[in-house]
């Protein structure tokens, strides 16, 4: 009852606005999901915002969260550690971005007793895609050398444990979640990987089979009006860690109309060092260390393509036969799962997969 009131709440306090400025229904449904889940989040979370990482002065931070039951327990516990990556095509975003983030991802903490650490890093174009990752490693080396002493500062009952580490992320989220466990395994000591819609890699022949834009689309040539736009008013010294949904989405819209969304990534090195290949290529150090993949992928997706995702893992099992692997394909658009509770069947059914080898250890 208490969610339904929450969701009731948050649909007649936006709809009214909405209704007033003659949004879409897609305006309504993300913005009223934005409302849900960061009323969500505070109900069920303490939160603190930690800096990891430092760049010409720009702090990048990453959200850690403790589940309010947890934090008020009396006793001694360990706390497995869910991290979380958000989505946003690289270029929008923000920690736990309510606009992005599937319910039953914020329930999983919850749960399971669980810290949930969510980093912010350097967007799309400001950055370029390598310094993103270059992000990411950093992260990983940060969690874990000092988020334990965060969490015994804050919550001295409570023990981070770090053999226990689950990695999710939504879209370009889960790209990153993925490449974590691809490029940076040995610091990063991922048991296992969620990744929703995650094939963003532009070395997918997938995008080969994409039909390119008509130059002459009066749409096309307004979306590449705000990129040129935006890119021309760059220093070159930017630097870009936050920008909530709804900023910079006609950004976001226009490179995926014009087509020019691998722009942003960089020059040609830039793009082949964030590519799968060059991932795959990495992780053959780790060996039988690679953890295993829960993806899931909607069929209806038209962001992110069921072709492209599942070239992913075909080309994941080339290079690492024994992989372990579980894939949902189920009907449905681009965050097809955003609504879905722990209680929906298939979530529940690749959460118990997902456990036997984050909580379990099996391998």
């Amino acid at each position: 009852m208490a969610k339904l009131f929450i969701f009731l709440s948050a649909f007649l306090g936006i709809l009214t606005t909405l209704i007033s400025a003659q949004s879409s229904p897609f305006e309504m449904v993300t913005l009223i999901k934005i409302d849900y889940a960061t009323a969500e989040l505070a109900e069920h979370y303490h939160r603190l915002d930690v800096t990891y990482k430092t760049i010409n002065a720009t702090a990048i931070k990453a959200a850690v969260l403790v589940p309010k039951k947890l934090a008020a327990s009396n006793k001694k516990t360990d706390a497995p550690v869910v991290v979380h990556f958000h989505g946003g095509g690289l270029v929008i975003g923000t920690s736990l971005e309510p606009a992005f983030i599937a319910d039953w991802v914020t329930q999983l903490p919850v749960s399971t007793n669980s810290i949930l650490v969510s980093p912010l890093y350097r967007l799309l174009p400001e950055a370029n895609a390598p310094e993103t990752l270059s992000d990411i490693s950093s992260f990983w080396s940060w969690l874990h050398t000092s988020l334990p002493s965060v969490i015994a500062s804050a919550y001295p009952k409570i023990n981070t444990n770090l053999n226990q580490i689950v990695t999710v992320g939504e879209s370009a989220g889960g790209y990153l979640a993925v490449q974590s466990a691809l490029l940076f395994q040995e610091k990063a000591k991922i048991k296992a990987v969620i990744a929703q819609y995650p094939a963003i890699w532009p070395d997918l022949a997938a995008w080969g089979s994409l039909p390119l834009p008509d130059p002459t689309n009066e749409a096309v040539i307004k979306a590449g009006k705000v990129i040129d736009e935006y890119l021309g008013n760059l220093t070159g010294t930017e630097i870009r860690t936050d920008a909530p949904y709804p900023d910079r989405w006609e950004l976001t819209e226009a490179a995926l109309l014009s087509g020019r969304s691998f722009e942003f990534w960089g020059d040609e090195t830039a793009i082949a060092q964030s590519g799968l290949e060059y991932a795959l290529n990495v992780s053959r150090q780790w060996g039988d260390k690679v953890p295993g993949f829960w993806v899931l992928q909607g069929e209806n997706d038209g962001m992110v393509a069921q072709a492209g995702t599942e070239e992913f893992l075909a080309r994941l099992k080339g290079v690492h036969p024994g992989v372990e692997v579980k894939y949902t394909l189920r009907p449905g658009l681009h965050g097809f799962d955003a609504l879905y509770g722990l209680d929906k069947p298939f979530v529940a059914e690749g959460v118990r997969w997902v456990k036997g080898f984050w909580l379990k250890g099996r391998r």
